[in-house]
């Protein structure tokens, strides 16, 4: 489990140094992005469409080109788990400085959870501090299963003293991927990203810890670059009593959890 959790430091502003080349043109298009409603509502495809929803509750989606300098360790993903020293290239290529996360969260409509964006090294008690690595590569099938029975059920992320952590997360290879976000109306949201070749752009999704959202690992390999910041140490909390005020906490209803292993429902 080690491999896949960074531990170096590393919008709607992303900046890179002068020198700092890119990959081609962007393969994602607009319908290899969707998000599906639990209450049976047509989905909504294309980024301005799923943000012009999702910025009701504080998240936004953007695209990011693929550094040139990644590409080589983004192909290695494909087959093999990334090193840790190959974790920390990762990290320095895809890097948000502390105004890139304030970019962020602007971006999406929020205030930052901690001042000026708090601390930009942020942990779970026991748990490696973001900014982190998840590799898929890394992950064996025991893994993966820990993995979706502890990320799939609606969570939220605070401190002891009730202050949530804002997040990142920029997928830089492999897919589909999927998160989940509760939306207005006790309704699940379903957002599904569509692969990521090395002839496209990143996705990259700004959410509030503090706000009910999930995700579910399943793709046979991948790799996402995960930033949070704001309090140094936070709680993932699953309690139907919470600090959100939501129904939804604990569940999932796109995901079948009544078996060995977690499915992901149409």
């Amino acid at each position: 489990m080690k491999k896949w959790i960074g531990l170096s430091l590393g919008a709607l502003l992303f900046t890179l140094p002068a020198a700092q080349s890119f990959a081609g043109s962007f393969s994602i298009t607009e319908n290899s992005i969707r998000l599906s409603y639990s209450d049976g509502s047509p989905e909504t495809v294309g980024l301005k469409g799923i943000n012009k929803v999702l910025r009701t509750v504080g998240v936004r989606v953007s695209t990011i080109p693929l550094p040139e300098e990644a590409l080589p360790l983004l192909k290695a993903s494909h087959s093999r788990a990334v090193t840790e020293d190959e974790v920390a290239d990762l990290l320095s290529y895809f890097e948000l400085t502390r105004e890139d996360l304030l970019a962020e969260v602007e971006a999406a409509g929020r205030k930052p959870t901690v001042e000026n964006g708090g601390s930009l090294i942020t942990s779970e008690p026991g748990v490696a501090p973001y900014p982190k690595v998840y590799d898929m590569r890394a992950m064996d099938a025991d893994t993966r299963v820990w993995a979706q029975n502890k990320f799939g059920p609606l969570h939220i992320n605070h401190s002891k003293e009730g202050v949530g952590i804002d997040e990142v997360m920029t997928i830089v290879s492999g897919g589909p991927w999927v998160w989940f976000f509760e939306l207005p109306g006790d309704i699940t949201g379903k957002l599904t990203f569509g692969y990521v070749g090395l002839d496209g752009a990143a996705w990259r999704v700004s959410y509030p810890g503090i706000r009910p959202h999930g995700g579910f690992l399943d793709s046979e390999f991948g790799l996402v670059i995960a930033y949070a910041h704001g309090p140094e140490e936070f709680i993932i909390h699953f309690d139907d009593k919470n600090l959100a005020g939501s129904k939804l906490v604990g569940t999932n209803p796109w995901i079948d959890q009544s078996g060995t292993t977690p499915k992901l429902l149409d």
